[in-house]
């Protein structure tokens, strides 16, 4: 079986504690042109349609705490998802405080963070966010490393559970490189942001002008329609999280723009990225790759938990 297929049938575990067929409530989906977070959120979606999920509410980053704020019950076999990825922890306040929301809010219910990676700079804010989530006793989280699992089963919840990035419900879905195709040699994809990690000079970058993050990849359209839907969604906030439907029209969007990313990439030879789903997304295409690490570790312990058997993936040791 291929590499990838083992790690697609991986994300059973989740089956455990959210059974197909299971009414949900999915918080957190990112209305921003982060493409990782995008392919994170195609992935998740791919696995709710796999899985036959009723998904009875859908709400983005900037309008899931309205959410919270004004639902005042569920039933109680609904199953509380927020979205997967980087930003557990101090990095990314607002979606820590999104979680310890929910948390507080829904205390009866059954509620799962799908699979994070957790970083705190603040030893004391991790245990405050921690003793809020520990109070919780129907909570489980799912996380891609052994790192952040000892973590999190230390100090927030003890139904914790390794699981690969939601991104790779993908695989079989995406198309393959066509390597008759290639018009490129390598992609730099280096990230810009808080994670960017000093890279080795012993590595042979081009010069920063060369780099390319998510960003530089989208156009002035996904700009101008992520501007569009993040009007709506302060309308949301300001009358009712629901009123306008701006996660189907971004969800609709969003398909068009990581079909396009995936031409792009398939364009190239190679990849060299910081970027885990930079990573993640060769993966997915079988397009050669070689991994960097971010600022604090996340894509070295990704690599060795789930991809270092995936073909032509390399992780550079900086």
């Amino acid at each position: 079986m291929h590499p990838m297929s083992i790690l697609k049938d991986k994300l059973s575990v989740i089956d455990r504690v959210v059974p197909h067929g299971s009414k949900v409530v999915y918080l957190d989906i990112p209305l921003h042109l982060n493409v990782g977070d995008l392919l994170i959120y195609k992935g998740t979606e791919q696995f709710f349609k796999e899985r036959n999920y009723q998904v009875l509410a859908r709400r983005t980053d900037k309008s899931s705490l309205k959410y919270v704020e004004e639902t005042k019950s569920l039933p109680e076999d609904v199953i509380i998802l927020l979205h997967g990825g980087g930003n557990f922890g101090d990095l990314y306040v607002p979606h820590q405080r999104l979680r310890e929301a929910v948390v507080k809010k829904f205390p009866r219910h059954k509620i799962v963070f799908l699979p994070q990676t957790l970083h705190f700079n603040d030893h004391n804010e991790m245990l405050k966010s921690g003793n809020i989530m520990r109070s919780h006793k129907n909570l489980t989280i799912f996380c891609r490393d052994v790192r952040s699992q000892k973590i999190l089963q230390e100090h927030f919840c003890d139904d914790v559970e390794l699981c690969p990035d939601m991104a790779h419900s993908l695989w079989g879905v995406f198309p393959q490189q066509n390597r008759a195709e290639i018009k490129r040699d390598t992609l730099w994809m280096i990230r810009k942001d808080i994670e960017g990690g000093k890279v080795s000079a012993e590595i042979q970058l081009p010069s920063p002008d060369k780099y390319e993050d998510w960003e530089d990849i989208c156009t002035d359209k996904d700009r101008k329609k992520l501007k569009l839907l993040e009007r709506t969604e302060r309308v949301n906030k300001a009358l009712s999280s629901g009123l306008i439907g701006t996660s189907s029209s971004w969800g609709t969007y969003t398909d068009g723009l990581v079909a396009r990313v995936n031409d792009y990439f398939m364009s190239f030879d190679t990849v060299v990225t910081s970027r885990m789903h930079g990573h993640i997304l060769c993966c997915l295409l079988g397009v050669k790759t070689k991994l960097l690490d971010n600022s604090y570790g996340k894509n070295s312990g990704y690599y060795e938990a789930w991809t270092k058997d995936v073909p032509e993936c390399e992780l550079i040791s900086l």
